[in-house]
């Protein structure tokens, strides 16, 4: 009997030690083909973010390779890195009117609500399309506007950008390949900021002191950031609505119906090769003499908020 048991108990201690080297064979069988199921998994979840990661580079890559590729085909005029106006733009960027309030010493709206005075601002040229009309009527009128001007375009007009500063507008800064800085990191903005300040100095012999966002997005570090590097922050009242390729009526009423004294007035210059601006110009050849009939004067924006206008 004692024999029987001691039997028994070598085949059930055996049985236990083919068990559990059936279980190692698996874990080193598995570890011979990578690694244990845990740290495969985790291995695996790895790959799939670098994957990723590296797509996201070659897309990154292949974006900004598609923008300075359209900058060489089009003359700087279809590279707007944030996409166009018409798709991206919040209508009105009630926002700026709060950072307004908070940072009053950098972020300005509007003139004075006791002169009639008023200032034509002109986004994202130059180009050599639309900015030539939109100074051959200013020159026809004797109006003097402010340009908000991206530093890729300057690059690609300078005789454009001559011009502005030769018959007497402002300069601002509109960055350099017009992205949605909200977006992007500060040191985009910081770039972006700077490199259009050299192309404008390199043609106009000074760096604006004006600035205006691309869309109107911005923040409170976009905010804080720019009066670290000494610009004041221009944004609008009336918006003219120019960029949604409206006819001279419509951008005449947009303007018109939102008038007011000190009111800085927001049109384009340029935009995505697309657009067509042709109803903005007829509009402001139109308006600024009625305007200035009913008393309207037009000035800059360094005029019109007692603000320097270069640096």
């Amino acid at each position: 009997m004692t024999k029987r048991l001691v039997s028994i108990g070598l085949s059930l201690i055996l049985a236990a030690v083919w068990i559990a080297g059936c279980a190692n064979l698996g874990q080193i069988q598995d570890q011979q083909n990578g690694q244990p199921i845990a740290e495969k998994q985790q291995r695996n979840n790895q790959m799939k973010i670098t994957q990723q990661d590296t797509a996201k580079k070659i897309d990154d890559k292949q974006q900004t390779m598609s923008i300075q590729g359209k900058v060489k085909a089009h003359g700087n005029i279809k590279a707007l890195a944030g996409g166009s106006e018409a798709e991206n733009r919040v209508l009105k960027p009630m926002s700026n009117y709060l950072l307004q309030k908070k940072y009053p010493n950098i972020v300005v709206m509007r003139g004075a609500a006791n002169r009639n005075r008023v200032a034509l601002t002109f986004d994202d040229g130059p180009d050599a399309k639309f900015t030539p009309q939109v100074l051959d009527v200013l020159h026809k009128h004797g109006v003097k506007g402010t340009f908000f001007l991206m530093g890729s375009r300057v690059k690609g007009h300078p005789g454009v950008t001559k011009r502005i500063h030769r018959e007497g507008h402002v300069i601002g800064n509109h960055t350099y390949w017009h992205p949605k800085l909200y977006q992007e990191s500060i040191d985009r903005l910081k770039w972006e900021a700077s490199e259009t300040d050299k192309a404008i100095q390199s043609v106009a012999g000074y760096s604006p002191k004006l600035f205006r966002a691309p869309y109107g997005g911005l923040n409170e570090e976009i905010v804080r950031t720019l009066g670290q590097m000494n610009f004041s922050v221009v944004g609008w009242t009336v918006d003219s609505m120019d960029w949604t390729q409206a006819d001279s009526a419509t951008v005449q009423k947009n303007i018109r119906s939102n008038l007011h004294p000190g009111a800085v007035i927001l049109l384009h210059s340029g935009g995505h090769w697309t657009q067509d601006l042709s109803g903005m110009v007829k509009a402001i050849d139109e308006l600024i003499p009625t305007l200035k009939k009913e008393g309207v004067e037009f000035v800059t924006v360094p005029q019109l908020l007692n603000l320097p206008g270069k640096k």
